[in-house]
């Protein structure tokens, strides 16, 4: 008997140690089951492709302040490709970016052919076309500058800042000038409202424009803004890229005036560069990327940038800068851009 309990009591001892076994590898196994990792959504990749180069202290720079600012802020990342100017280079470049992008931003009148071919065979990748028009396909989104309204703004300073010449052969006349860079209509656009804007101060002031015939040749600004200053021109504006940079060694040289574009120039040389006509290229960039991140942005629309968008505006500056415009002529200026803004002013466009 006594050893039928004995054996008993260890078939009980044996059977808790079994028990208390299960359990702890019951436990063991909800502490170590692994849990699912959370998964981190990958920055959105942008591309941006340029016709020409980095280097403007214009255009293209412009844009490309608006992306580093996107992947500043935003947290956006992607890459930079230049063409120079080589249209050998531009189908090529476009298609790398596509590759590797989710947003492709187009900097360049010179795509409007070779966007049009390479973005249906990409129709998830959302093309930021930039300085012209493509409409009817339905991922190129199309950024056009209302540059006429800013111009305006630079005729009409440029028209109160002058002063009265006299040369041979002409009898005190007020003159002012333009060198452009390409005969094109996003630069006819520019002379537009350079010209109506001066017309609005003084009927009397003549504008003097003359195209370079290229946006990269500074050589080339400088012997044009020459000719305009032996014309008796006391200010010259330009709509010229990298080649603009010869305009303001004209002035310096000749001791006269200029005004700058896209971005503010009067850093490159304050003594001469009286202001700047901006174009809000980088804003529209940055603004534009910001959309498709939000879920905000419909694809496939034609964008414009003017006065009531902060597209187009004067700058004079930074602040320590010393102020060749005087502030009566700023808030000359002010009203001036009130009134297109309201519509009082409508200006004429060439585009």
């Amino acid at each position: 008997m006594k050893k039928a309990i004995s054996i008993l009591l260890i078939l009980m001892f044996i059977g808790g140690l079994v028990l208390t076994g299960c359990g702890k590898s019951v436990d063991t196994q909800k502490e170590e089951a692994p849990t699912e990792p959370v998964a981190e959504e990958e920055p959105m990749q942008v591309a941006l492709v340029l016709s020409g180069g980095l280097g403007d202290r214009s255009f293209y720079d412009s844009s490309h302040e608006g992306f580093e600012q996107a992947k500043k802020e935003l947290g956006v990342e992607g890459s930079v490709l230049e063409c120079k100017n080589d249209p050998s280079l531009f189908q090529d470049q476009l298609v790398q970016a596509s590759e590797n992008a989710q947003v492709v931003v187009v900097v360049g009148f010179e795509f409007y052919d070779v966007i049009q071919e390479v973005a249906p065979e990409y129709p998830e990748v959302n093309y930021i076309y930039l300085d012209n028009v493509v409409e009817g396909i339905d991922n190129i989104t199309s950024i056009t500058y209302l540059e006429n309204e800013g111009t305006f703004l630079a005729g009409a300073l440029a028209a109160m800042l002058t002063q009265e010449t006299s040369i041979e052969g002409i009898n005190e006349e007020k003159i002012i000038g333009m060198v452009g860079g390409v005969d094109l209509p996003v630069i006819r656009n520019f002379q537009i409202g350079y010209e109506e804007g001066a017309k609005y101060i003084d009927e009397d002031v003549r504008v003097e424009t003359i195209y370079a015939g290229d946006f990269e040749d500074p050589a080339k600004g400088k012997e044009c803004a020459l000719a305009l200053y032996s014309k008796g021109a006391d200010i010259v504006f330009h709509a010229a890229g990298k080649t603009g940079e010869g305009v303001f060694e004209a002035a310096k040289e000749v001791k006269a005036y200029a005004i700058g574009v896209d971005s503010d120039q009067r850093y490159i040389n304050p003594d001469v560069i009286v202001a700047s006509m901006i174009k809000g290229v980088g804003l529209s960039v940055f603004e534009t990327i910001k959309k498709i991140q939000d879920g905000a942005f419909e694809p496939g629309k034609v964008i414009y940038y003017g006065i009531n968008e902060d597209g187009v505006d004067i700058g004079y500056g930074t602040p320590d800068m010393k102020q060749i415009v005087p502030e009566e002529i700023k808030s000359k200026v002010e009203e001036i851009k009130a009134k297109v803004k309201s519509g009082e002013i409508e200006v004429p466009t060439a585009k």
